[in-house]
């Protein structure tokens, strides 16, 4: 049986895994990328390689072989696995150099959102006649369009790209990100309140009794319906699946967005089917590798 590692890397947390031939994860483990909700997440890329030696070492001790892996990133990444930005990682160097060096194993490199539409894809049957737009509403916000069984990249790797979104908010131009992700709740809502809150969860959980939270988290929903209604009138999807963890843990909060959205678009929606998309992706994109591989092979 071949295995592969997968690592989701996300603004809040780092979830790594090995994953079977049939996609079950054998081993896994899960640790926050940051301690404070302000700046980028894990310097140096230090907690990530932390989790990755520990799966890598619990292989060791199960006889377990590292077939291939795949690492997704909340952040662009160009279409020869290199990272060509700097938004949420306080990553020093490519890691796919750092990775192979440490674990002896040639990564792929990709971003969380086309891990996670991967994730999604891999439980739909008819893979290569289907087509969605999916959209990870988390820590921060991004999208991808899965064309005839691919999430497409666009030239350079940049099409994924909703969180840049430019929205009005108290009168002045700000990213979609900024306003109605995780983060940007929880960041909004510390600096208009003045009360400091560990993430977006604490927001929700003072929605009935904290009027700064309602503001909050009422103008983020504004914001996200106004911005998903504009990415639908640009790409036309027939289906769009949203997931991520602010997306799926808050019922609250689909339902402000949903009220907001046209019935155009809220009927096609459809939630994530899954927590786990992210890490299952990077599973799915480990062992196409694996398959390109040994196609290559018996040429």
């Amino acid at each position: 049986m071949k295995y592969v590692l997968a690592v989701d890397v996300g603004a809040t947390k780092i979830h790594g895994g090995i994953l079977d031939e049939n996609l079950k994860i054998i081993h896994e483990k899960t640790i926050a990328s940051r301690e404070s909700i302000l700046g980028l997440a894990d310097q140096g890329l230090h907690r990530t390689k932390n989790v990755i030696v520990e799966l890598t070492s619990l292989a060791a001790k199960s006889n377990i072989k590292i077939s291939s892996a795949c690492i997704g990133f909340p952040e662009y990444v160009s279409n020869d696995g290199q990272l060509i930005s700097k938004d949420t990682m306080d990553w020093q160097s490519q890691p796919r150099s750092e990775l192979l060096e440490l674990t002896g194993i040639d990564w792929i490199v990709e971003s969380d959102i086309r891990c996670a539409a991967m994730g999604e894809l891999h439980l739909i049957e008819d893979k290569l006649k289907t087509n969605f737009l999916y959209v990870l509403v988390s820590s921060g916000i991004s999208h991808t369009m899965v064309i005839d069984g691919r999430a497409w990249t666009g030239a350079n790797g940049r099409a994924i790209g909703f969180g840049v979104t430019q929205i009005e908010h108290g009168g002045r131009l700000k990213s979609l990100e900024s306003v109605a992700s995780g983060l940007g709740i929880a960041r909004e809502y510390e600096r208009l309140s003045g009360i400091s809150v560990r993430g977006a969860v604490e927001v929700f959980q003072k929605f009935d009794s904290d009027s700064n939270s309602r503001i909050v988290i009422k103008q983020a929903a504004e914001s996200l319906s106004r911005g998903l209604t504009n990415l639908v009138e640009v790409l036309d999807p027939h289906k769009i699946i949203i997931g991520g963890g602010l997306w799926l843990g808050s019922q609250n909060y689909r339902e402000l967005v949903g009220d907001l959205l046209p019935r155009t678009i809220s009927d096609i929606i459809s939630l994530a089917s899954h927590s786990n998309s992210g890490l299952i992706g990077a599973g799915v994109i480990a062992q196409n590798s694996l398959k390109i591989l040994g196609n290559l092979e018996k040429k």
